[in-house]
C-alpha cells in the first residue's frame, strides 16, 4: 500500500483550491480514539497499514501517545526521546523523574525504548533513511521545532512520514510558523493537518519540489 492510498482509505479531506502553502484538513473517517484525538489516532492507524516498523517520537511525556503508535501497530519498535530534565516550565526535577516512571512503566508492555537524552544529543545516533517515520512533540518554541524539524526530517525514508503535535495558536508556541516555513522552503506539496483539537500536521516524505 502507497502513502496517498492509506491517506484515501483513512481520511476525507477539505482544502482550498486556491491555497498557497495551505494544509489540506485531512478528516478522520471513522471515530477511533477520545473524542479531540481521533485523528492522531487515525495517523496510528495509517501508519500500521504502512506496515511501519521504526519510528521516533520526539518528546513523549508520560506516554500516552507512544502507547497509542505501538498499541495500533505491535510490529513496530519506537524510540522516545525525552530528556526528562527540569525547565523553566516543569523546574521541578523530583517531578520530571516521575513523569519519567509512568512512561516506563506505561510503554513497558510495548516494543519501545524511552531514551533520556535531548532531540539533538539523540539524533546522532540515527542514520539518513533509516527511520519510516518521525513525531515530533518536544520543545515547541519556534527554534527548536525548526531544528527538530531540519535534523530529523533527513531520519526519514522516502515513503515515509514526519508529522508534528500541536499544529494551533497558544502562549509562546511556535508550531505554525516553523512548519509554515519549513514547508514552503522546502516547497512541500501537499501537506496535511489532522481534524483534533490539537492538530498534528504531517506528510509524506520525498514530497519535496527539489527543482
Amino acid at each position: 500500500m502507497t502513502f496517498q492510498e492509506a491517506l484515501r482509505r483513512y481520511f476525507k479531506f477539505r482544502m482550498d483550491q486556491w491555497r498557497d502553502n495551505l494544509p489540506i484538513r485531512a478528516i478522520h473517517r471513522k471515530d477511533l480514539g477520545s473524542r479531540g484525538n481521533r485523528g492522531r489516532a487515525t495517523l496510528a492507524r495509517m501508519m500500521a497499514a504502512l506496515e511501519f516498523r521504526t519510528g521516533v517520537e520526539v518528546g513523549t511525556k508520560h506516554g500516552a501517545s507512544a502507547e497509542m503508535w505501538c498499541r495500533a501497530n505491535p510490529q513496530m519498535h519506537l524510540t522516545c526521546i525525552d530528556p526528562y530534565k527540569a525547565y523553566r516550565m516543569v523546574s521541578d526535577q523530583e517531578h520530571q523523574d516521575a513523569i519519567h516512571a509512568v512512561a516506563m512503566d506505561r510503554l513497558k508492555p510495548y516494543n519501545a525504548t524511552i531514551v533520556r537524552a535531548t532531540s539533538m544529543d539523540a539524533v546522532k545516533d540515527f542514520e539518513d533513511g533509516s527511520l519510516d517515520f518521525v513525531y515530533i512533540d518536544g520543545n515547541h518554541d519556534f527554534d527548536y521545532v525548526v531544528m527538530d524539524l531540519v535534523c530529523w526530517a533527513r531520519k526519514v525514508r522516502d515513503g515515509g512520514m514526519i508529522a508534528l503535535h500541536d499544529y494551533y495558536n497558544f502562549g509562546k508556541g511556535g508550531i505554525i510558523k516553523a512548519v509554515d516555513a519549513y514547508t514552503h522552503c522546502h516547497r512541500i506539496d501537499p501537506w496535511y493537518i489532522t481534524f483534533d483539537e490539537t492538530p498534528s500536521a504531517f506528510w509524506e516524505k520525498g514530497v519535496e519540489k527539489t527543482h
